[in-house]
C-alpha cells in the first residue's frame, strides 16, 4: 500500500513531544501528523503508546570492516557481510548509515591480515549500496594521513562517486587519540622491550604524511563533489584551526573538553562516540562524551565501533542525565543529518520529509526497536504484543 497510518504514538519532534498522536505516510513521505483520523483503505500500525522518532543516522561506524573480517585472517564474502550487517543495523533503528572504511591505515590493514585489497572492498560496497537494500547505505572514507601510497587511490574514489563523506585521521602517537605514553604502554604490554617500543615509535614519528597542498587538494575535491569533510581526533586548538583553514567542517572525537568547546564555538559540527556514553567513558582515557553532551560541546552522536550503542545512549542521556527527549533524539537524527547535509530530506519528523522512522518500546526501561520504516517501507516489524518473556524459550 502507498499509504501507512501510525496511531497512538508518542511522537518526537525536534523541539516538542506529542504525547499521543497519529502520523500518515504517503508515497514514502510524511504527509501529516498530530490529531488525525485513519482512512479505511490505509495500512494501520497501532503503536500503543510506543515512541515514534526519526530513524537513526549514523555518520561514523567501523562495523562493516569488522563484519567482513571478524577475526584476523578470517575473511567472509563482502556482499554477505554487507547484507548481514544491514539486517543487524536496521534492527537497531538505523535508517541511514555512513560506513566508515579506512584507507591508507597501515596498522589496520596489517592487523586484519585480510586477503582483500581495499579497492575490492570499496568497489563491492559501493555497488551493493546501489542495489536492493533495506536502509540508506553510504560510504565514509577515513583516510590515514601517513598512507601516502594510497593518496591517488583516495582521489580516484572521490572522482568516481564512491564516497559520500571524507574524514582525515592520523594515528601517529602524540598527534591525536593516542599519547606517546599510551603507545609505549601498549607496545610493552604486547611483549616488546622498551628499546623495541622506542624503535617502533621513532619509525612511526618519521613516516611521511599527506599535508599542505596535497591535503588541500584532497579536501577541495571532496567539497567540489558535495562531500562533508571531517577531522578525526583533534587534540589541540591549533589543530582545529588548521583543519578549518583546510576546509574541514566536522570535528570528530575531540580529545579534550577544551577542543570540543572551541570547535563548537567556531560553528563546527562536533561528533562524539555513543559507545563512550554507554560504557561511561573513553577506552583511552580521553574526553568523557556524556560530560561533553551535557555541557553543550557535542551536538551529534555516532556508533563508532558498537552499533547498538546509539539507541541506548539516547535513552541513557534522557533517563539518567535529564536531557530532554527531543534533544537526546536530535543527537542521533537531525544533528548528524545537518552535519552531512541531508537534513532537508530526513532526520526529523516534519511534513514532506522522507518517512525514515522507528518505533521504540521501553521494556524494563531499555529501548527495543519494534519497527523500522525507510522511505515509507516497513523493513523491521515486531508485533507490539510481543515481550521479551514471550520471545524466550527458556
Amino acid at each position: 500500500m502507498s499509504s501507512l497510518f501510525i496511531k497512538n504514538a508518542r511522537i518526537i519532534e525536534p523541539k516538542n513531544v506529542i504525547e499521543r498522536g497519529h502520523l500518515r505516510i504517503k508515497e514514502g513521505k510524511i504527509e501529516d501528523f498530530g490529531d488525525l483520523l485513519a482512512d479505511e483503505n490505509e495500512q494501520i500500525i497501532d503503536a500503543k503508546g510506543s515512541i515514534l522518532m526519526p530513524g537513526i543516522i549514523d555518520i561514523h561506524t567501523d562495523a562493516l570492516d569488522g563484519e567482513i573480517i571478524p577475526r584476523p585472517g578470517a575473511d567472509f564474502p563482502i556482499e554477505i557481510a554487507f547484507r548481514e550487517l544491514e539486517r543487524k543495523m536496521s534492527g537497531c533503528g538505523f535508517t541511514t548509515v555512513y560506513h566508515s572504511m579506512h584507507l591508507g591505515y597501515r596498522s589496520a590493514e596489517y592487523n586484519s591480515r585480510s586477503k582483500y585489497k581495499r579497492s575490492e572492498v570499496f568497489e563491492t560496497i559501493h555497488n551493493a549500496s546501489k542495489g536492493n537494500t533495506l536502509i540508506n547505505n553510504k560510504i565514509h572514507l577515513r583516510f590515514e594521513l601517513t598512507g601516502v601510497e594510497a593518496y591517488q587511490e583516495c582521489l580516484e574514489y572521490i572522482e568516481k562517486g564512491f564516497i559520500q563523506m571524507l574524514s582525515i585521521m592520523d594515528h601517529t602517537p602524540g598527534r591525536g587519540q593516542h599519547t606517546v605514553e599510551w603507545f609505549m604502554k601498549m607496545v610493552m604490554a604486547n611483549g616488546k622491550t622498551e628499546e623495541q617500543g622506542l624503535e617502533e615509535l621513532n619509525e612511526r614519528l618519521n613516516r611521511p604524511l599527506i599535508d599542505g597542498d596535497e591535503l588541500k587538494k584532497m579536501i577541495n575535491l571532496a567539497k567540489e563533489k558535495g562531500l562533508a569533510v571531517a577531522s578525526h581526533d583533534d587534540h589541540t586548538i591549533e589543530k582545529v584551526d588548521y583543519m578549518i583553514k583546510m576546509g574541514v567542517d566536522i570535528c570528530e572525537f575531540p580529545i579534550t573538553m577544551e577542543v570540543a568547546k572551541y570547535a563548537t564555538s567556531l560553528g563546527q559540527y562536533v561528533i562524539g562516540g555513543a559507545s563512550n556514553i554507554l560504557r561511561g567513558g573513553s577506552l583511552t582515557g580521553n574526553l568523557n562524551m556524556t560530560d561533553a553532551v551535557l555541557e553543550g560541546a557535542i551536538d551529534s552522536l555516532c556508533s563508532d565501533y558498537y552499533p547498538s550503542a546509539i539507541i541506548h545512549s539516547i535513552f541513557k542521556l534522557h533517563q539518567k542525565h535529564g536531557l530532554g527527549l527531543s534533544e537526546a533524539v536530535n543527537l542521533a537524527t537531525l544533528n548528524p543529518a545537518k552535519a552531512v547535509g541531508i537534513d532537508s530530506d530526513t532526520g526529523s519528523i516534519e511534513k514532506g520529509k522522507d518517512a525514515d522512522l522507528i518505533l521504540v518500546k521501553l521494556i524494563d526501561d531499555l529501548p527495543m526497536v519494534t519497527n523500522t520504516i525507510v522511505k515509507g517501507k516497513i523493513v523491521v516489524q515486531i508485533p507490539q504484543e510481543i515481550t521479551y518473556n514471550e520471545l524466550s524459550f527458556a
